[in-house]
């Protein structure tokens, strides 16, 4: 995650895990991240074509200029990206970790506004792992926008969620046949 604001939230979010769990989400507490609240968001995963807006920011919906309440994340987004956003909020939300991208709100006009998107995974009321604690920052001030409101989100660079070792396990029949690690893999 590259923006401080990102960090923060990531950092704050680490802080709320019990034993490596995701943390509730009754564990985030506004008053903590109340310097970054107004381009929080909060998602609840539906099913896995439908991540749905709890909560949106302020300087979020102003962006868009709409509120997004009940509308769904992946709405955003079109064709090719849409179907990779999805999947890095399934894998961030299966994995149980972090995720993030880096995307640009394009006006009517065609200015754009870089914008890093996170995404920690929370558990719902239920105790599964169905909601996605999400910052929509910006990466330069948002005056390049000239007021006009963002009407398309451009997939720019996905930083998957960080695998760990044990995720195949069982999948394969032993050390011998489980993936191999290569160039970019961390």
């Amino acid at each position: 995650m590259r923006h401080a604001q990102s960090q923060a939230l990531h950092a704050y979010w680490q802080t709320r895990r019990q034993g490596g769990a995701a943390p509730h989400r009754t564990d985030i507490e506004p008053q903590d991240i109340a310097r970054m609240l107004g381009y929080v968001f909060i998602l609840w995963r539906a099913d896995p074509d439908h991540h749905i807006f709890r909560l949106a920011g302020t300087h979020l919906c102003d962006l868009y200029q709409r509120e997004f309440r009940d509308q769904n994340f992946l709405s955003l987004w079109r064709s090719h990206d849409r179907t990779h956003v999805q999947a890095v909020l399934e894998a961030s939300i299966t994995g149980t970790e972090p995720a993030s991208l880096i995307a640009r709100t394009v006006t009517m006009d065609r200015l754009d506004l870089p914008v890093e998107v996170s995404f920690l995974p929370l558990r719902g009321p239920s105790g599964a792992i169905d909601r996605t604690l999400g910052l929509f920052q910006p990466l330069h001030d948002i005056a390049v926008l000239r007021g006009r409101p963002a009407v398309r989100t451009v997939l720019q660079e996905v930083h998957p969620p960080l695998q760990r070792d044990n995720l195949y396990a069982g999948l394969f029949g032993g050390a011998e046949t489980a993936p191999r690690k290569v160039a970019n893999d961390q």
